[in-house]
Formats: C-alpha cells, structure tokens, sequence
C-alpha cells in the first residue's frame, strides 16, 4: 500500500505542472483574445456601421457614455449582467468600447469587453475582471456583433 502511495505521488509530481499550464492557457479576458474575433468589417457605409453598434448596444440596455461618429468612437457605463446564480457570487457588470473605421475593405467595427465580477471579500463595490475561457470572451464578442448585424 505504501507503494501506491509513493507511485501517485510521482504520478502527481508530473501532472501537477501541466495541469497548472493547461488552466493558465485555458483562461482569457475578453481584451487578450486575437482581434480577427474582437471586430468585423462591413460592406456598408460608415453611417449606417457607427449608427448600428450604438443602437444595438442601446437595445441591449447599455447607457451610451460617448457616440462620437467624427472620431469613431463609442463607449458606455457598465451594465449589470443578469445571472442565474448571480445571488451567491454577487453581481457582475458588463462594459464596451468600440472603434468605427473606414477601411479599403469596408467599415471595421472593433470592440472591447469588459467583464467584472463583484469581489464579495472586499470592501463593497469592488470588481474584479473576470477570467474567461477562450470560447466564453469570443461568445460575449458573437452575440453582440449579432445584434449590430439585426438592426444594420
């Protein structure tokens, strides 16, 4: 017995480490995934892309903090995330940036995401950004670009 003991210690000796490299290189934010998922470019004109993405995020209940269409730029206040267990973790809260641009291949809607969650050990209304897999950040990016594809 002491054997299999000894046998799953070194068993764990050598999976321990690249488990650890598994997490950390399964974990992301929603800023450290590649650009390709974070914008898409469309054949229409800039009005009509910088129009679309604040009235989509304004659909999706996103207090627009900045539209400005002669520097492309469009920013809102955090919104707080609905979430089935949201009770036991505490709140999160979602916010977007976007850069409109006109490009020779069309109009490039880029976005960023922030995701935080509420620190429920600290001082009260602290958040912290929430780690996401890979395949969770491009979901956030995915169904927002839907949405400013619905009313484009």
């Amino acid at each position: 017995m002491r054997l299999l003991g000894q046998q799953t210690i070194e068993k764990m000796r050598v999976f321990a480490p690249i488990l650890f490299i598994a997490l950390i290189m399964g974990c992301a934010t929603t800023q450290s995934i590649p650009i390709e998922y974070r914008s898409r470019t469309y054949d229409v004109a800039y009005d009509v892309a910088f129009d679309a993405v604040v009235l989509a995020l304004a659909e999706q209940g996103y207090a627009i903090e900045e539209a400005n269409k002669d520097q492309g730029i469009i920013s809102t206040d955090f919104l707080l995330e609905e979430s089935f267990l949201g009770f036991l973790a505490g709140p999160s809260r979602v916010k977007v940036n976007g850069l409109v641009r006109d490009s020779q291949a069309g109009v490039r809607v880029m976005l960023t995401i922030a995701v935080q969650d509420s620190d429920l050990d600290g001082p009260g209304g602290n958040y912290s950004t929430r780690n996401l897999t890979t395949r969770q950040a491009r979901d956030y990016y995915d169904n927002l670009f839907m949405h400013i594809e619905d009313v484009m």
